[in-house]
């Protein structure tokens, strides 16, 4: 057998005229040779289950085929379909390997897909399938494969929140703890908007040569904001007790964002400090006043730099002063009004004795480059179920957890082999087993004479 594809493979380099061909060709080669022994692998396995099961009251009704596409080629298989008296049929080589109805890809192919859509638009992710595997995929078909994969990481979170909830385990209690929340607009269907709302925490940070990487990072994300503020509320009382934690939150102050919304999410506390997020208070300032020139508005925040309002309130009379018309007076009042309602969550860290720790708050809005460029240029629009199916995926690349997440809800990743999937597997690898052997037997001649004797020189020769 070795033999006969040693001899294919070089028909195929001898026959080639160019590397592109002669590689095009070898790829398919072997895919089509690997497709082939798994066939026969899985058909066999699939022929000793029919034995398993017979011994238990099964009999075989007939044999159907089944196409799954995977990572490595295209697989179709016969395999036999059982019957029992009081039972449903079953397809027993599908059920042990975890295939699920109706199932036209395999979940680690699904996975890889995912991820690159999760980078791309749906016509270059096919492209990109199509070019770099044996399977053949159509961008809408990456459109189903997002929104289920979606719905896998979904489920998940879910069944994350409910399973651990009542389990006892080691709370971790870090000395500090941050947290943001922020939301995303994107464009839907039919002139619609959606929100992405996100949460995220983070217990430090390391640098590795000029990146710095937040620790014990976690990101919920969901169009929902009630979903959203349960499953980080869920995930913190899962792993945390924060009784002998000081918690920082931050955000922009906007509806679901407030310094109460983070008191319900954190629960008990050391201490807990809300700040309002430098970047949006540097872009209301320049929204509101940016026509007082550039001396006024470094002026302002040198005074919020040091908080004193009083010093705040007398720049702003300035610039009311040289207001040139009712629009702009109202914008300078509006500010005013803004800058005095967030006035306690304007203090840095210095200010509230806080210099010792590390200024990780102000790393959402960083966050949300990867749900933007993906989900808000080229004038993209999004269904609910499609939209919601990539936040999910991106979170759950940005948690690093969305392959765990697929191995949990996929059998076809991780599915527990049955007493009868073993004993198959067994007995198949029995009738499998062949008596290797070279093409030609070696052998020499026996020598029991000195070598200067005629027997011995013809050994010397042989030799």
């Amino acid at each position: 057998m070795n033999n006969n594809i040693v001899a294919e493979i070089m028909n195929i380099v001898k026959t080639t005229k160019n590397n592109i061909d002669r590689e095009d060709k070898l790829r398919k080669y072997f895919e089509a040779k690997m497709c082939e022994w798994i066939r026969q692998a899985l058909e066999a396995i699939d022929r000793e289950l029919a034995v398993q099961y017979g011994k238990e009251g099964w009999h075989v009704e007939r044999r159907d085929n089944r196409t799954v596409q995977t990572t490595y080629g295209t697989i179709s298989i016969k395999r036999r379909r059982m019957c029992k008296d009081g039972e449903a049929g079953i397809y027993p080589l599908d059920k042990e390997l975890g295939i699920r109805r109706y199932q036209r890809y395999s979940a680690y192919f699904e996975y890889h897909v995912a991820r690159i859509a999760a980078k791309t638009v749906y016509r270059t992710t096919a492209l990109a399938v199509n070019t770099l595997t044996p399977s053949e995929i159509s961008h809408q078909q990456v459109g189903n494969i997002v929104k289920h994969v979606g719905e896998k990481y979904a489920e998940w979170e879910k069944e994350q929140q409910q399973d651990e909830c009542g389990h006892v385990q080691e709370l971790k209690t870090p000395e500090v703890l941050y947290i943001e929340g922020d939301g995303l607009e994107i464009k839907g269907q039919k002139g619609n908007h959606m929100e992405v709302h996100r949460f995220q925490i983070a217990e430090g940070v390391t640098e590795h040569k000029n990146r710095r990487e937040l620790v014990g990072a976690h990101y919920i994300s969901d169009f929902e904001h009630r979903k959203a503020v349960k499953a980080m509320t869920d995930y913190l009382s899962m792993h945390y007790d924060l009784s002998k934690t000081i918690v920082m939150s931050n955000s922009d102050g906007g509806s679901g964002y407030t310094a109460q919304v983070f008191e319900e999410i954190l629960g008990r506390t050391k201490r807990h400090e809300h700040f309002r997020d430098r970047y949006h208070v540097n872009k209301k300032i320049k929204d509101r006043i940016a026509w007082a020139g550039k001396d006024l508005i470094s002026e302002l925040h040198k005074a919020l730099r040091t908080h004193d309002w009083d010093k705040v309130s007398t720049v702003l009379d300035t610039v009311l002063s040289r207001a040139q018309d009712e629009g702009q007076s109202e914008h300078t009042e509006r500010l005013r009004s803004y800058l005095q309602r967030n006035w306690d969550y304007l203090r840095n860290m210095k200010q509230r004795g806080l210099e010792a720790y590390e200024k990780l708050i102000g790393t959402c809005e960083s966050n949300h480059r990867l749900y933007s460029y993906r989900m808000k240029k080229q004038g993209r629009r999004w269904g609910k179920t499609g939209g919601l199916g990539m936040v999910k995926i991106l979170t759950g690349i940005k948690n690093g957890d969305l392959r765990l997440a697929l191995a949990a809800r996929e059998e076809y990743f991780e599915h527990a082999p049955s007493e009868n999937f073993r004993g198959a597997v067994r007995q198949a690898l029995k009738k499998a087993k062949q008596c290797l052997h070279e093409g030609v037997i070696h052998g020499r001649i026996y020598l029991d004479a000195p070598s200067s004797s005629p027997i011995g020189k013809l050994a010397k020769v042989i030799a």
